[in-house]
Formats: structure tokens, sequence, C-alpha cells
């Protein structure tokens, strides 16, 4: 293993041992009486449940690179033992195992103490939990929980050498939109072998925002795997500090969908037709749908950073039609706000061109959990006029 690899991998561990190491520290009094090992483990899944989650992540990556390197040379680097298997190296773990702690702790067990500790240790750790799962949640809102089929396509394209910083930052973006152990594994790849700094602290900060506690890299340990002299002082000295800001504005949108790869690859399953009023529902039915591994365009998640209805201009509009043609059907969230809504009957009006399903949920449904599509056989959305009533008109 490469020196600079293997520190960083080491270090790792060692964070980990740390951190477990004083976490027992406030666990071992919620012990019960003659507790067996997996007492122990128990208690930390429960009062520190990101933190292991954030151990099973790292060994599922450093897994992930051992499989590829064992295919391609014929032999592992890592072997990241399971959480389990590192906890055992624990010096706090170690010793609450021990059989002379066991005995002693039996003896001077106290059920009072015991039960006492446990209320303070929970009121500690509870409000803590629940800030971590309202970040977590509130990240993944933004999101999809799903892989696209185009997700291998949008890797490849970014891995590929020829692929400007520029075109990585718009591909990045797209990455950011989907929530799923593939595209997490890659943003921890990025964080770790990402030579541009710009796209490394984007993984990184992204990372941070599911509170998977990953490690800064320091540009100085920056590997670069080339024997190029040209190529290796260009990714040495210029690729690390070039900077793109990606315009966001509905024209510049309309631009990559005409012409970048990125964009050009996409499909959706449902484009979701409803009023922003009855967002936090349609929330409910994304995630639904998302379960079943439906991909999701909904503006607002998908091209959020670019599309603001309220700022209307014929860029808004090229956007949405080109969305509507990427989608094989649609789902209209019946509400009375998207019922008077003149962007959900523009969105109607274009599709019904294309002859695809059209599918009807009432708002109520969802909020109640109920997800049955059904054929919208009703026309009432159809105008011939349906354009100027947008481009006349206010969000809805």
């Amino acid at each position: 293993m490469p020196g600079v690899t293997k520190h960083i991998y080491n270090h790792e561990i060692r964070d980990i041992e740390s951190m477990w190491n004083d976490e027992l520290k406030t666990l071992k009094k919620l012990l019960p009486k003659n507790y067996k090992d997996e007492d122990i483990i128990i208690l930390l899944k429960k009062y520190y449940p990101h933190e292991w989650q954030s151990v099973e992540i790292k060994c599922e990556y450093y897994n992930k690179k051992d499989r590829y390197l064992k295919s391609i040379k014929g032999k592992t680097r890592y072997n990241m033992q399971a959480p389990e298997r590192i906890l055992q190296n624990v010096p706090e773990y170690r010793r609450l195992i021990s059989s002379e702690y066991r005995k002693k702790y039996a003896l001077e067990y106290n059920e009072k103490i015991q039960l006492h500790e446990i209320e303070l240790l929970w009121k500690k750790r509870e409000s803590k939990i629940q800030k971590i799962n309202k970040k977590v949640e509130n990240a993944k809102l933004k999101t999809q929980q799903m892989t696209p089929s185009y997700i291998d396509k949008l890797i490849g394209l970014y891995e590929r050498k020829d692929t400007s910083q520029k075109d990585r930052m718009y591909i990045i973006v797209e990455l950011q939109k989907y929530y799923s152990p593939k595209v997490i594994q890659f943003f921890y790849k990025l964080n770790d072998t990402e030579l541009n700094k710009q796209l490394r602290w984007i993984a990184f900060y992204h990372l941070q925002s599911f509170n998977y506690q990953p490690r800064a890299r320091s540009q100085k340990y920056m590997q670069v795997h080339t024997k190029n002299k040209k190529t290796r002082d260009y990714l040495k000295n210029i690729y690390p500090n070039e900077h793109y800001d990606i315009p966001k504005n509905p024209d510049e949108l309309e631009y990559r969908i005409e012409n970048a790869k990125e964009q050009k690859m996409k499909r959706f399953d449902f484009f979701i037709s409803h009023s922003s009023k009855d967002s936090s529902i349609v929330q409910k039915l994304i995630s639904y749908e998302n379960g079943k591994g439906y991909n999701i365009f909904c503006d607002w998640i998908n091209d959020v950073d670019y599309l603001k209805r309220h700022l209307i201009c014929d860029a808004t509009l090229k956007v949405i039609e080109k969305r509507l043609e990427q989608s094989n059907a649609i789902i209209f969230v019946e509400s009375t706000n998207s019922i008077n809504s003149i962007w959900c009957k523009y969105e109607l009006n274009y599709f019904e061109q294309f002859k695809r399903p059209i599918f009807c949920v009432k708002k109520v449904d969802v909020a109640d959990g109920k997800f049955v599509l059904s054929p919208m056989n009703n026309k009432w959305y159809l105008d011939s006029d349906y354009k100027n009533y947008v481009l006349i008109g206010n969000k809805s």
C-alpha cells in the first residue's frame, strides 16, 4: 500500500477506535448486571446510531475499493473489518469484556444507579440524535431516494479523462439530486481522490449533510497517477485550482438541455403536475414512488437551482416542455390548488400531444397514505389557448 494511502486509511481506523473508546466510557454504567458482549453493541447503536452508521458506510466504501483492486490486480489493499470486529480493538471495549471487570461490575451493581444513568444519558443524547435526524431528513428532502437508470452513464461521463472541470460541475449537481448507496459511495470516492479543490469540497460537504463524517483531504497529499510530464504538470498545478460557478437561471438550463450530455441522457418515469402550495403532500407521493424504484421529475427537486417559475420567460417554458418530453407518464395531484393552477393546465395540455399515460391521484388520498393512480379520463383541462395563460399569469 502506498505510504500516503496507508497513512490516511490507518488514520481513519484510529479515529473510529478513539471515537468508540470515548463513547463506551459514557455507556459503561448503563450495562445490566450480568451483561453480554452484544449488550455493549446494542447500547452503542442506541445512543450513538449515526456514528455507528458512519463506520458501516466507510466499511462498505473500502470493501468496494478492495473488490475493484482484486478484479484488476488480483489482491486487496485495505481489508477493512466489520464494525463489530474493529470494536474488539478498542481499549475500553477490551476492558469491559474482561472477566475481571465483569466480576467487579456485578459486585458493585446498583439498579437504581443504572436507571438513573440511563435517564441522564438519554436526556443528553436524545436531543442530539433528533437534531441529526432532522438534519439528515432535510438533506434527503432535497433528493430522490432511488438510483436512476442512467446513473452509471452519468458517473462514467464524470470519470472520462476528457471531461472538463466545468462539465464535472454540472454532473456533480445532477448526482446531488439522488440519494442511494451507489451515489453516496461515488461521493466518498470524490472526497478521497478528486484533484480539483472545488469538486472535492462539494463532495465533502454533501457527505457531511447526511452526517457521514468524511475526512477532508489535504491537497499536498493528493496523488497524481500519470507518467506523462505535461499531463502531470496540468493535474498537479492547474486542474486543482480550476473553478467554475454555474449560472443559475432558466436560460442556462435550457442551453444545457439542448447541448449537454448529462441532460440529454435523462429519462423520468413520472412528471408530477401539482401546485406548489401542495408541496408537502407531493413529497409523500415522491417518496412512495421512489420506494418502488421510479424516477420522478419535480421542479423543486430536479431543477431547483435553475428553474424559477415566478421569473417567467421563454427558457422557463422550454425547460418544462423538455422535462415533459423526457417523462414516460404524468401524475396530476388533484386539489383545489392544482385545478386552478395555470401551470398544471399548461403541463397537462402540452403532455396530451404525446399520447402517453396521464394519471390522477387526489391530494386527500395521498395525505391518507393512499397512492393508487387512476387514468385521467376527464379532459377538463383541454384548452387550445393554454400557453397564453402562463405567459400572462402568475405563479400558482
